[in-house]
């Protein structure tokens, strides 16, 4: 195995919230393809893990190196197109109710857009039959202009399946 297929590497990575220790001296190497179950209590620090390794929080102490890249080593907009190309889909992803699912989707990509070009796709969305075939391979076809508060949990994670689907270009 190379470098090069070495998607997240932690290297003793700490992390503390205040006076609470999150995370201490974490080590972790993850291939990419692999896939991976972080199991634990409450509290155990599963979820400031995942945040570490979405570049959403920097280390306190340690290394992250994400797709061959040192994160917080990289300018703000270089650090911003690392993150593009990373999903993360939350248990409860925060998608507004009065939201419609397709510019739901869409908004992963904010990332990837200028202001301007964000706002015109909130009003008038674009590459709408590219959501709408991502949305029928997870089930959602019929979903594309329901607006998020009607949707049940399970279809709310798969709208942010979509939505980490469309950094990449869906």
């Amino acid at each position: 195995m190379t470098a090069s297929n070495v998607a997240i590497h932690l290297h003793g990575a700490s992390l503390r919230h205040g006076q609470v220790r999150a995370l201490d001296a974490v080590s972790l190497r993850i291939e990419q393809g692999e896939r991976v179950a972080i199991i634990g209590p409450s509290g155990a620090g599963k979820s400031s893990l995942l945040h570490l390794m979405a570049t959403a929080i920097q280390p306190s102490g340690g290394r992250l190196e994400l797709l061959g890249e040192q994160p917080w080593a990289l300018s703000a907009r270089a650090r911003q197109r690392l993150r593009a190309r990373v999903g993360l889909v939350h248990q409860a992803p925060p998608l507004p109710p009065r939201q419609r699912v397709v510019t739901a989707v869409l908004a992963g990509r904010l990332g990837q857009w200028g202001v301007m070009r964000g706002l015109l796709n909130l009003l008038y969305p674009g590459d709408v039959p590219g959501v709408r075939q991502v949305l029928a391979e997870l089930g959602l076809a019929d979903k594309l202009f329901v607006q998020c508060g009607q949707l049940s949990g399970g279809q709310l994670q798969r709208v942010g399946i979509a939505r980490a689907r469309a950094n990449s270009g869906l």
